[in-house]
């Protein structure tokens, strides 16, 4: 995901790509090439040789925590992938680093900027729609491989809540999973 966030950050005329970080070295030199910026191996190295503004936070979710919050500690805003941590207490430390720091936190729940949801939202807030009694979501497909650390409930059905929530502006009162 963090080449596809490269990518979008090089396309934007509103953003500007000054550097990656990846600690795996082919990965780094193709991305180097690619997007004609500065790469380094440690991200901490990046952080302080370029002291960005905002950086996007994509490792497996198990070291979220640990470079979101270096990062927010050097001052920079954070686009975190999702799921925000691995566990509740990451994520809430994370959140309490962001406000201590007054730094931007966000996690990347993007499918709740596809337009087709951002269509169904207008009409549900202006009643078009009717009363929502029920939500069912389903996932099918094969498990992404990418997905290592974590399972399928924590890395994609992050979205669905996430649209669960956004869609009715409610919090969940049972999930079943």
């Amino acid at each position: 995901m963090g080449r596809n966030h490269a990518r979008v950050y090089s396309e934007l005329a509103e953003a500007e790509l000054v550097g990656l970080a990846d600690a795996d070295h082919k990965v780094l030199m193709k991305a180097e090439q690619d997007f004609g910026v500065p790469g380094f191996a440690d991200f901490r190295q990046m952080l302080e040789a370029l002291q960005p503004q905002a950086v996007s936070v994509a490792v497996p979710t198990a070291m979220h925590e640990a470079v979101a919050q270096a990062v927010l500690e050097s001052g920079a805003n954070v686009l975190v992938e999702k799921p925000i941590a691995a566990t509740l207490e990451q994520g809430t430390r994370l959140i309490d680093c962001a406000e201590k720091h007054r730094r931007l936190l966000m996690v990347g729940h993007i499918v709740r900027f596809n337009p087709a949801i951002q269509a169904l939202k207008n009409k549900l807030q202006n009643g078009e729609l009717g009363r929502i009694y029920q939500i069912t979501a389903r996932r099918v497909g094969p498990f992404p491989a990418r997905i290592r650390d974590v399972g399928v409930v924590i890395d994609l059905a992050t979205h669905d809540l996430d649209l669960i929530r956004y869609l009715t502006g409610l919090e969940p009162l049972q999930v079943y999973a």
